[in-house]
């Protein structure tokens, strides 16, 4: 037997776990092996290939969406509001739409998505979305930014859990927090090169008689909908499945590699093999919703993200407030972003690392609560870079534990129930952005404290319901563990896992 293939403490010491509960069918899923035996080393390298072939081709995808649904707070800060006579009223109404559109299709495009692929599906999305993007340079008045602002909602609606499964496919569940972190990281990149990237975009004002944040719109959309295609063609349908196109496929993998892969993530989470590339049923659907673990998530994640629309929408104007000019606004908003990103991707890491799920969260939480009342409650005599300070650290909280809590309900969740119950977090999310849009009003400019203070009351609201689910968890549900540990995958297991 080559070493290769001998078996080892780390990776094959024990029999494949839950192997009886999978139907016949499942067997088929491609590049599974239940005889396979692998060096801990080569599964490094296999996850090590999907870390840097897929998992960043993604998040430059989402980078795009993000940049799609947050422009408009840099094309606020140019003469937008001027040139299609609106104010914050009509601001918050098309914001509103916005997340209306996102919500109403979420479900039905994540079934959508698991049935036909994300990797097929979600490219045409995008496609679809960017051309509303560049649209928007066509915008007159109110009624046609709220036209926009829903169609464009509309078809973004269904991106985030949808790739959300798709990684899940490379990964084991103790690895998901970290890759949903950079996964969701998207949003700390799209703001942290939204600034720079809108500040040149607004500088072409008056070229080809267009205003700057028409340009913005422009090319934005127009970049989105080349990316889309780009994915189309490059993302492959699994790891030992690639897209074949006039007869010739290439693959990421190597057959071993991609046989590993497939195999470590079905011993792990032997559901992630149950209905391979069948629908999800109503059935399904209602028992999702029947599970009680679904919504101590769906309610910290709402609480908790209650400010994200309306900081997300105002920053830029915010920082603005504070003494500098529009462009500088622009680029100082990217600090926080960046910031936002190192915070959130060591959380993960920590909470893989050590696999605690429930304590990581409150952390994340607790950290956008002081941020929100650092900006509200400073005195308004204090210099414009400590105001600034508490936009930074709102900015580093906001979202920065979400990727955290939808690992840790991914693997509380049998795989059918999944694309439902992301759909729903992610819906959950998007929901806060009703209460959100209407916190920020005009009287209240330019500090906005009075929705500030709510903000953090409910981001503290939420960090009492994660640790009270932590507590039900730990009392009925094998503490921070997932299903694996209903088929009988030992907690060393789970460690061991996480390392690679």
């Amino acid at each position: 037997m080559d070493a290769s293939e001998k078996k080892t403490p780390t990776e094959t010491q024990h029999a494949d776990p839950g192997v009886d509960i999978l139907a016949a069918e499942a067997l088929l899923v491609p590049g599974y092996d239940p005889d396979i035996q692998y060096e801990s080393t080569e599964a490094r390298k296999a996850v090590l290939k999907a870390d840097l072939f897929v998992l960043p081709f993604i998040v430059l995808c989402f980078c795009f969406l993000q940049f799609d649904r947050t422009n408009i707070g840099n094309a606020l800060t140019d003469t937008m509001r001027k040139d299609i006579n609106v104010g914050n009223t009509q601001i918050n109404l098309a914001q509103t739409l916005f997340i209306v559109g996102f919500v109403i299709t979420e479900i039905p495009f994540n079934i959508i998505s698991k049935y036909i692929g994300p990797e097929r599906f979600l490219p045409i999305t995008m496609f679809l979305w960017g051309t509303v993007t560049w649209s928007q340079m066509f915008i007159k008045d109110a009624a046609g930014l709220c036209a926009a602002r829903f169609f464009l909602g509309a078809l973004e609606g269904g991106y985030i859990p949808g790739f959300a499964l798709y990684i899940s496919k490379y990964y084991t569940n103790q690895e998901l927090a970290l890759r949903f972190a950079i996964f969701w990281a998207s949003n700390s990149f799209a703001g942290a090169l939204g600034g720079p990237l809108s500040i040149g975009l607004l500088s072409l004002r008056g070229n080809g008689g267009l205003q700057g944040w028409q340009w913005l719109f422009l090319l934005e959309g127009v970049l989105t909908c080349c990316l889309s295609v780009a994915a189309y063609f490059y993302l492959p349908h699994g790891p030992a499945k690639p897209k074949v196109f006039f007869g010739k496929s290439w693959n990421i993998f190597t057959p071993r590699q991609a046989s590993i892969i497939v195999t470590r993530v079905i011993r792990n989470d032997p559901t992630k093999a149950l209905r391979y590339g069948k629908p999800v049923l109503p059935a399904h659907i209602l028992e999702t919703f029947m599970d009680w673990r679904l919504y101590g998530h769906l309610v910290a994640a709402f609480l908790s993200m209650v400010m994200i629309q309306p900081m997300n929408t105002y920053a830029p104007s915010i920082i603005k407030s504070l003494g500098f000019s529009g462009l500088q606004a622009n680029g100082l908003n990217s600090v926080g972003s960046v910031c936002a990103l190192v915070w959130s991707v060591s959380l993960a890491y920590s909470s893989d690392k050590f696999y605690e799920r429930g304590f990581h969260v409150a952390i994340g939480y607790l950290w956008g609560a002081a941020g929100l009342l650092w900006l509200a409650l400073a005195p308004s005599g204090v210099g414009k870079w400590v105001l600034y300070g508490g936009v930074v650290m709102t900015q580093m909280g906001m979202g920065s534990a979400q990727a955290i809590n939808a690992a840790w309900l991914t693997s509380k969740m049998p795989d059918h129930k999944r694309p439902i119950a992301l759909a729903a977090y992610v819906m959950s999310i998007q929901l806060a952005g009703f209460p959100g849009n209407q916190l920020f009003r005009t009287q209240d400019a330019p500090r906005y404290k009075h929705g500030l203070i709510i903000a953090a009351a409910c981001v503290i609201a939420g960090t009492v319901v994660i640790l009270a689910w932590k507590l039900l968890y730990r009392l009925f549900d094998h503490g921070d563990s997932g299903v694996e540990a209903t088929f009988g995958v030992p907690a060393a297991e789970e460690r061991r896992a996480s390392e690679v």
